[in-house]
């Protein structure tokens, strides 16, 4: 069962995300709607982050990780055409370069033309660029949740 619960009239989640290294850049997926994303998904009652992102990326790309990095945390609250979403995100850098084909809808995209892109959320762009390794918190708010 998702990590996903309804509390009054607001979704609230707990996902993850793992920042993945191509030979030409990071793998992202492309949204039918055109903006961009890095794989992830939901943790699991009784489920780590850390158990949530290995899981994940196995099940999304077929890749085996070992030891991700947590490097950033993002707490994004949005809304959408039905509803109100507190969402807290553990990002994972993950140290094996994906070596294989993406699957159709994910796309390759270099550190350089991040910025050409509408990535979601578009402060994830600080975690991709920080040279420094530094630990990123981050608070998107995107609309009035509560």
């Amino acid at each position: 069962m998702d990590l996903s619960v309804l509390i009054q009239d607001v979704i609230v989640n707990v996902r993850v995300a793992g920042l993945i290294k191509t030979s030409r850049g990071f793998l992202f997926v492309k949204s039918k709607k055109g903006y961009v994303f890095v794989l992830g998904g939901r943790v699991k009652l009784g489920e780590t982050s850390q158990e949530a992102i290995i899981r994940e990326v196995a099940e999304e790309i077929g890749m085996r990780v070992e030891k991700p990095i947590l490097c950033a945390v993002i707490e994004n609250f949005f809304v959408t055409a039905t509803e109100k979403v507190q969402e807290i995100c553990f990002v994972y850098k993950i140290n094996t370069i994906f070596g294989g084909n993406p699957p159709s809808e994910y796309v390759e995209i270099s550190l350089e033309d991040i910025d050409k892109y509408d990535l979601r959320p578009k402060q994830l762009a600080d975690v991709f660029k920080d040279k420094n390794n530094s630990f990123k918190h981050i608070i998107v708010r995107e609309g009035s949740v509560l």
